[in-house]
């Protein structure tokens, strides 16, 4: 049956494929504006943080499960900045904020820990970046938040990036930033605290390793293999290259380990997006995301190879066959998520001297101001 929660699911599941969501107000007669929540992870890539990029690259998913689960449920933008130094394979690489969570999945994955070993690193580019070149909102109904995670006090080069002035723009902008020391380094604890006084936000430390811990369960394996299955239903249209893209980033979704499969579809379930969404794929449309009489609409080059050979009327019956299989299919993730999350509760409650314990807990502290509110 259709009801609210399809017609939420049916808007947001293209987000992660093309980028621009089906029109709410195409399928509901009333469309409220979400409260959003926008959040850069500035991180030091050097040699000595391997465990805290490791171990960041598996909780990024978890981390966005929780978020989404704000009452109302907020938008989420992600943006990632990895630092080093002058004198090392970059000092800066930069992703801006997307609500594309598969790609910041994707480019974080990128992130290797390597080089350093003489600190102190670029903290103030890597953050005067964040603050400067990435699109935050101006929307006041937008929490802005940036971590700085390192190990290392700042570089000092008279350059332009002053890590104290570039906290004090940020804050300007009602960009809060948090500082997260790993180790016990007592120079980075000096600066870091700085930083945090200055731009409204908290100075934490955790463990040298970031303190993540892998969190297995037994509805992974499940929750990945259905996963496997929502992204099988899709049929990517478009240009050849741009349908290739597509069908490289389905692999990829489907060779995730079970355990970010599973807090990746942890985050589907709590925001409303569809787990088949796959890397944004310029000039791509999933057309099982749409109305199955669209399908004749599509130039025969674009239409995907599973549908050439078939009649108009049979190319309809199958998307619609498709759109049918994938609904049961989510409806099952979601079961599956929510069994899941109540083991995790229990098992491994959350602790807030890891890194992922660390963000959550001043999402929550600040979300308020946006009218967002946590269990």
């Amino acid at each position: 049956m259709w009801n609210s929660r399809s017609a939420l699911v049916a808007s947001l599941m293209m987000i992660g494929v093309s980028g621009v969501p089906v029109a709410a107000s195409a399928l509901s007669p009333v469309h409220k504006q979400r409260p959003r929540i926008e959040v850069a992870f500035v991180l030091d890539t050097t040699g000595s943080m391997g465990g805290l990029i490791e171990g960041a690259k598996k909780k990024i998913w978890s981390i966005a499960s929780k978020i989404a689960k704000g009452d109302p449920t907020p938008e989420l933008r992600v943006g990632l900045v990895g630092y080093r130094d002058r004198g090392d394979a970059y000092v800066t690489k930069r992703f801006d904020l997307t609500d594309n969570l598969d790609l910041v999945y994707e480019n974080l994955q990128g992130f290797k820990a390597d080089g350093g070993g003489d600190t102190p690193e670029h903290v103030g580019q890597a953050l005067g970046e964040a603050v400067k070149e990435f699109s935050w909102s101006d929307d006041k109904r937008t929490l802005k938040m940036i971590f700085v995670v390192g190990d290392a006090p700042p570089q000092t080069y008279g350059d332009g990036w002053n890590y104290k002035e570039w906290a004090k723009k940020g804050i300007a902008q009602g960009i809060m930033i948090n500082a997260v020391r790993c180790g016990q380094d007592p120079i980075t604890e000096v600066a870091f605290r700085e930083i945090a006084n200055l731009a409204d936000g908290q100075f934490i430390t955790i463990d040298g390793s970031g303190g993540m811990l892998a969190v297995a369960t037994p509805f992974d394996a499940e929750i990945a293999e259905v996963t496997r299955q929502i992204g099988e239903t899709s049929l990517y249209a478009g240009r050849a290259e741009a349908r290739e893209k597509a069908d490289v980033a389905k692999r990829a979704l489907g060779a995730m380990d079970d355990e970010a499969a599973a807090d990746r579809a942890g985050y589907a379930a709590a925001s409303g997006a569809s787990v088949a969404a796959a890397p944004a794929a310029p000039g791509v449309k999933d057309l099982v995301a749409e109305e199955p009489a669209r399908v004749a609409s599509v130039p025969e080059a674009e239409l995907p190879a599973a549908l050439r050979d078939l009649s108009a009327q049979e190319r309809v019956a199958k998307v619609a066959a498709l759109q049918a299989k994938r609904a049961v299919l989510e409806k099952k993730l979601v079961a599956l998520s929510k069994q899941r999350d109540e083991h995790i509760s229990k098992a491994a409650p959350e602790r807030e001297d890891s890194f992922d314990g660390a963000v959550m807990k001043e999402v929550r502290s600040k979300a308020a101001r946006i009218g967002v509110t946590y269990k």
